[in-house]
Formats: C-alpha cells, structure tokens, sequence
C-alpha cells in the first residue's frame, strides 16, 4: 500500500513526502511519545526521525513492512536524542537500592490493571533516563545487553534505572487520586 507513495517520496516529489510524514505522524507518533513527555519536544524528535526515514527511504525493501520499518527508525532516532540530552546531564552511576525490590509478578499484576492511557501518563511522569530504560525493556522487550548497545548505559546501570522505575510507577500509583479506583492507591 506504501509502495507507490516511497517510490514517489525517493523521487523528490513533495505530495508524497507530505502524504507519508501525515500517515506515519497518525500511526506512529505514539512510539516517539512513549520516549518524550513534552509535546514540542515529542514533534521536534518525530521530526528528526522523519528526516532519517526520508533519508534512508533507499534503503527500505519495497513490498515490506514501512509502519515496521519506520517505528525502528523513529525509535532508534528518539533514543539518540535521548542519549545526547543525558551526555549534558549529570553521568550516573549505579548505586545499591535498599528498598526490597518489586517482583516482577507483583509489579506485572499492578500494571495489568491499570488502563493504557493511564500507565502512559505514569510512565511520561518518570524522569527521562527512568522511562528511557522501562521502555525499552518492559515496552520494546530489549535485554540489559542490548540497551547498553543502544544507549552506551552500563548494563547495571540499566537495571538500576528500571528498578527505580518500577518503585517510582508503584509509588505514582499509590499517590494517584484517579487510580485509586485500582485499589493500588493509599
């Protein structure tokens, strides 16, 4: 179905580019979202990464999977953003947590309960690093290995960046007025 609109996007004709941002705008700007909580922030990245899409349009296999294809590509694009804001940031270290850490189960049968658009507004709450390693792993399914690969963040790092994820979803739950209704609130 996108075949015809790439071809026309790698021949330089406007209509198609701006057929294809506006189609890959409404299928796939969650995906940048799911990365960058501030909206102005969230078209700058969508952006870049559209900018590496239509540059890379050569290198997509026509007949394939573009929404695929193009989440990779945007993803990739709002993780490299990512990175290079933590580089101007305070460089982390791991530290040991002495809170009994969350079971995966306990924190998997909270979320469960808790509707998407509510758990997307939580995870937006986290600071940047946080949500950057829980979506990566609990959202996108990358190992710790993999994320280091990505986002040059130590693996044991990475790990102890999603358990202060986990704790602080479980305690933005606990506070949360409008999630209450889960029973997860105080």
């Amino acid at each position: 179905i996108f075949d015809h609109i790439i071809v026309s996007c790698i021949a330089q004709k406007r209509p198609a580019q701006e057929e294809l941002y506006a189609i890959t705008y409404r299928e796939l700007c969650a995906a940048v979202a799911v990365y960058v909580n501030d909206k102005s922030e969230k078209d700058w990245v969508f952006n870049l990464g559209m900018m590496k899409v239509f540059t890379s349009l050569n290198n997509f296999e026509l007949g394939t999977n573009y929404l695929g294809w193009a989440r990779v590509v945007l993803v990739r694009s709002a993780i490299d953003y990512i990175r290079s804001k933590m580089k101007h940031t305070t460089n982390l270290a791991p530290v040991e947590i002495n809170d009994t850490p969350i079971s995966s189960s306990d924190f998997e049968n909270m979320m469960n309960q808790i509707d998407t658009e509510d758990i997307m507004m939580l995870i937006q709450k986290l600071p940047a690093n946080q949500r950057l390693i829980f979506n990566l792993y609990e959202i996108e399914g990358y190992t710790h290995k993999e994320i280091e690969k990505l986002t040059e963040i130590k693996s044991n790092t990475s790990k102890w960046l999603l358990a202060k994820a986990k704790k602080s979803l479980r305690e933005l739950v606990s506070n949360s007025s409008t999630l209450k209704s889960y029973n997860h609130g105080k």
